[in-house]
């Protein structure tokens, strides 16, 4: 399981470096040599928001999201587990949700042939990595779930 893990996070970071590494090199095309990358802004978008999906996948797991924890924190350590295990139940329910929405639109996408302005590129396959992402955040959150209530350690949980 904990190599399933460090998969999500380790592609969440690559997403991140495409989408670093395009915006140098179009920087760098259109001031240097007045040109871009045909189709950059397109790849620039797709690759954040495929990023952004898979981030969202390691934080699911690690319980990194911005919360806000008052009442966790006067509550008894067996109130807090209970409020962990319902919070990320609750936040699993709407990333399976998020997941299933999402493979619709990969369906609608690839069968409305959608394609870039470009260079003609189909959108459908950066819509399958997105959408990837967002499962293995409903996959991980039901992970953290089930670690919770059993009471094994997850790493903020």
């Amino acid at each position: 399981m904990d190599r399933f893990i460090l998969i999500v996070e380790k592609a969440a970071g690559a997403f991140l470096g495409i989408v670093a590494a395009l915006t140098f090199f179009s920087a760098v095309l259109r001031y240097v040599f007045s040109t871009g990358i045909p189709d950059g802004f397109f790849l620039a978008c797709m690759f954040q928001g495929i990023a952004i999906f898979w981030g969202i996948a390691s934080t699911t797991y690690e319980g990194k999201h911005i919360v806000v924890d008052i009442l966790w924190e006067m509550a008894a350590p067996a109130w807090k587990r209970a409020i962990d295990v319902a919070a990320t139940l609750i936040t699993a329910a709407f990333l399976i949700v998020f997941a299933w929405m999402l493979y619709a639109k990969v369906v609608s996408t690839y069968d409305g042939n959608q394609v870039s302005s470009e260079l003609g590129v189909q959108i459908w396959p950066y819509y399958v990595l997105a959408s990837l992402g967002i499962a293995c955040a409903a996959v991980l959150a039901l992970i953290r779930t089930w670690r919770l209530a059993i009471g094994r350690s997850v790493m903020n949980g």
